[in-house]
């Protein structure tokens, strides 16, 4: 058996890998390993090399003179191989124990099949089976021409009979895909496959890991010679060989082209030109996959479903106006956003229908009597797929009365509704009732059955959820089984308290949330309200710096700034913040057992899969949970982030804002939210601000821009962003000035920078402020430059000078549509060459940082509060709220 892994800066992972392998149930003497070492710029090369001088004789390095991709590396690999049987198990992954001697036994009894697979899981951030794993039921040869739904596309997960392997190479041309379109034309071959139950390959996912497949969308590649070498070049390959497209490539191709036609927007990455060029493609791949193929894929959506029977029946006229093909396809599902009582007799229903009709009417039952529906227009909410507005939207809100025994549905002029949920409804067609203080809304497919509350009643429901989580075994159902159990165990201890839960992200405290949770620990009129503030003191989550650490160990200047700064540790941190009041260990059963009896989550991030450790698997449980959301925020709003935040998708009661003109961008009916729902209160954090002393230092906080995320470092050095920084940082004549005055420079980049830090040339007269907490900097800073970051709100507030650096046009949000005017608003002047920066920084430096006159003028005109009395205000309106909670 030999293996050959391509490895490209697999430092961190490769000796799991590795000894995956040397630990196999096979003799390790029977396994020959070829690493190829793609040109990777950490110290992988020595790790492997230390591997080698223990087993010398099992082991070859070899090392590209630079960096070519997995099919080259592969190909290079298998001239080496002096084996029977082949796999190419990457780099970052492992494998069972077992694997390789079960590969070997399956291929040498069965000789009519070329490949053998083994079902995969991944690990990381996330802890599941693949969803192709149903071919794995049993240890079998199967026949694709008779069982075209078993594909196969994963070459690591695979085992090679060698003899046939090597009349094939993979196509240098793709550096994504090239195994499945490697295995596939094998397949077309010989269309015998196997599958070996018992076995398994272990996938890493890893938000900190630079994927080839993740990153792959961002490059232009993916949608242009991805789609001519694998989508097209594997139809050529059928045909020649075949003269047709068998149904198991059509499985391959729609399997695959559904991760493209996912993807909302793409203007930004491809001009029109290739737009319609990739267009083009898409109407030929799709000639040669049937119509039922297209509805065998079962992660894609329904809507998205008929749009590419659209595109595949019509073509470009469908996709020049899709008015002229509207077509009722039977989407007959309505999709409930919200559904809160506002008292005991009304309740407030929010959803949305889609259907491939310009006009359509949602209409609600509630008792027998139909009602009307408001017709709301969420644009946002439109369905793109590759830039194309397909489908049509139809939300609605309305609110009905209630009382005992009603029933609740829906329906169009043309037919009856069924009922669908979204999380934020808080029902489930798995947890399919839900508490309110009168009343259970029971889940019965086609309408809402309204009963009153009664225990017997109530434990009935439970079982017959408990019975049905059981029967479908969902993904995460011990977890929804184990909260449900314990959630009617403490029912009765916690069904009268009250339990405030506050946050900001798991891993960092010390925003809005915190600060908060610092006053309310000590007001009088919460004394009977129990508070905890969530952390995770784990060293696995994304964003911690323990992560920082492990992903950026060779980064010289960051672990410089971390000794200079004297770093604190999750765990010391959690320690800390236990001596201020109660902590919850973020994800424990404690934390998700308390939200599920919480009043309020009280947090500066509003993200469902950030609040609700169990967001998930919540349908298990949505029923259950109370809570209601109070976003403090992370900072001032001046853009338009409906996208992102709305009602349809976060269910918030309060919305804190600190000026009347943040507060009226809210009342944007795109935003969907009630006006009460947005007030005028001042952030927590602000009571905690205060001029300290002045140390003399000129901070540079820069924004990030979101379409660098997935840039290499050589792709990084020539944008803009880093060009106009770095020069910055290294002005000559700007860094003599300020060291004769006595200042310094400290840059404090945006997390997402850090991945690139050892990118930029920072002098020896400036200061990396890695870890400087933000209340440090804006309490002694003595002139901040930024370029949108919202931190200059801060900043201000104290009234201390700022610039903007406006150096770019490259910002991810569109500055028109920003109430937020930074020439007649912002409160410090705009410079947007060098040269202006650097006269404004030294004009503010020899009036001794002084903020001008008119910029003061401009902050007292913004924030409504200056009294450091925001926590006071945003307790107090949380007390006014209706305490009618869902128990």
């Amino acid at each position: 058996m030999a293996v050959v892994m391509p490895a490209y800066n697999s430092a961190k992972y490769i000796q799991k890998a590795l000894d995956s392998i040397i630990d196999q149930s096979l003799d390790f003497r029977d396994i020959q390993i070829i690493v190829v070492n793609d040109a990777s710029n950490d110290s992988t090369k020595s790790v492997v090399e230390e591997y080698i001088k223990e087993y010398p004789k099992n082991i070859t390095l070899i090392n590209n003179d630079e960096n070519r991709g997995p099919a080259y590396s592969r190909n290079v690999g298998l001239q080496n191989v002096n084996a029977e049987f082949v796999n190419f198990l990457d780099s970052d992954d492992c494998i069972s124990r077992n694997a390789f001697e079960k590969a070997y036994l399956f291929l040498k009894n069965n000789e009519e099949i070329d490949i053998a697979s083994i079902p995969i899981y991944y690990f990381g951030i996330k802890n599941r089976p693949h969803n192709l794993n149903f071919k794995f039921s049993k240890t079998q040869v199967i026949n694709l021409d008779e069982h075209p739904e078993y594909i196969q596309l994963s070459g690591p997960s695979s085992f090679f009979r060698f003899e046939k392997l090597k009349h094939y190479r993979f196509n240098e041309n793709l550096r994504v895909s090239e195994d499945p379109l490697l295995i596939n034309q094998m397949l077309i071959d010989n269309p015998n496959i196997g599958f070996i139950n018992g076995a398994k390959y272990y996938y890493r996912q890893d938000t900190l890991q630079n994927s080839l497949i993740a990153t792959s969308t961002s490059h232009k590649s993916y949608f242009t010679s991805r789609v001519d070498n694998y989508f097209i070049g594997l139809i050529n390959y059928a045909i020649n060989k075949k003269g047709y497209v068998p149904r198991f490539i059509q499985h391959i191709l729609m399997y695959d082209l559904q991760w493209i036609v996912e993807i909302r927007f793409i203007h930004l990455l491809l001009s029109q030109s290739e737009i319609d060029e990739l267009y083009d493609k898409i109407f030929f791949i799709l000639k040669y996959i049937d119509s039922d193929v297209i509805y065998h894929q079962l992660s894609l959506p329904i809507e998205l479903k008929h749009h590419l029977a659209l595109l595949k029946d019509h073509g470009t006229a469908y996709r020049l106006n899709k008015d002229n093909f509207q077509e009722d396809f039977n989407l007959n599902t309505v999709y409930i956003d919200n559904y809160e009582f506002l008292d005991k007799d009304k309740i407030y229903i929010s959803g949305v229908l889609t259907n491939f009709l310009r006009s359509t009417d949602v209409y609600a039952i509630a008792d027998g009597k139909i009602y009307n529906t408001n017709k709301l227009n969420f644009t946002q909410r439109r369905n793109f797929s590759l830039d194309f507005d397909y489908g049509y939207n139809h939300s609605f809100d309305v609110v009905l009365p209630v009382k005992p025994g009603m029933k609740i549905s829906f329906k169009t002029n043309a037919s009856n509704l069924l009922i669908d949920y979204n999380q934020t409804s808080r029902l489930s067609g798995t947890s399919r009732y839900r508490f309110s203080k009168d009343y259970l809304s029971i889940d019965c497919r086609n309408h809402i059955q309204i009963i009153e509350k009664t225990i017997t009643k109530g434990v009935k429901l439970e079982l017959s959820v408990l019975k049905q989580i059981l029967k479908e075994k969902k993904q995460g159902w011990r977890t929804g089984i184990l909260l449900r159990i314990l959630y009617f165990m403490f029912y009765f201890y916690f069904r009268n308290k009250h339990i405030w839960i506050f946050m900001d992200l798991p891993n960092s405290s010390g925003d809005n949330g915190y600060f908060l949770f610092k006053k309310a620990i000590k007001s009088d009129k919460l004394k009977n309200i129990k508070k905890y503030y969530v952390f995770s003191k784990s060293k696995n989550l994304h964003e911690t710096f323990a992560e920082q650490e492990n992903k950026y160990v060779a980064s010289s200047k960051f672990m410089k700034a971390r000794t200079l700064s004297g770093f604190i540790t999750p765990n010391e941190e959690f320690e800390r913040l236990k001596k201020i009041g109660n902590v919850l260990q973020y994800k424990s059963i404690k934390h998700r057992l308390y939200l599920l009896f919480a009043d309020y989550i009280i947090a500066s991030h509003p993200d469902n899969g950030i609040i609700y450790p169990f967001w998930g698997n919540y349908h298990h449980l949505s029923g259950l949970a109370r809570s209601k959301t109070i976003f403090l925020q992370h900072g001032v709003t001046k853009d338009d982030i409906s996208y992102w935040l709305n009602r349809y998708d976060k269910r918030i009661g309060l919305i804190v804002t600190v000026s009347d003109l943040e507060k009226e961008s809210f009342l944007n009916p795109k935003y969907g939210y009630d006006e009460s729902c947005i007030q005028v209160l001042g952030f927590p954090r602000f009571d905690f601000l205060k001029k300290g002393e002045d140390k003399k230092e000129i901070v540079l906080m820069p924004s990030w821009r979101r379409q660098h995320s997935q840039l290499s470092e050589d792709e990084f050095i020539q944008t803009d962003y880093f060009k106009s920084i770095n020069e910055l940082m290294n002005n000559e004549y700007l860094i003599k000035f300020l060291k004769s005055k006595g200042y310094r420079l400290i840059f404090k980049p945006h997390r997402n920078v850090l991945k690139f830090i050892d990118s930029f040339d920072i002098p020896d007269e400036a200061e990396l402020g890695i870890e400087m907490s933000y209340n440090e900097i804006f309490n002694h800073a003595s002139l901040m430059i930024t370029d949108y970051s919202s931190v200059a709100f801060d900043f201000a507030y104290l009234k201390k000078p700022l610039i903007y650096y406006h150096h770019d046009d490259d910002y991810h949000f569109n500055l028109d549509d920003s109430y937020f005017k930074y020439d007649t608003m912002g409160f410090g002047p705009v410079a947007t060459q060098i040269d202006e920066l650097k006269d404004e920084i030294i004009r503010l430096v020899e009036n001794d940082c002084q903020m001008d006159e008119k910029y003061i003028k401009r902050v007292d005109d913004f924030f409504k509060y200056t009294d450091k009395n925001n926590s006071k205000r945003v307790i107090d309106k949380i007390l006014e709220f209706d305490e009618m909670f869902y128990y």
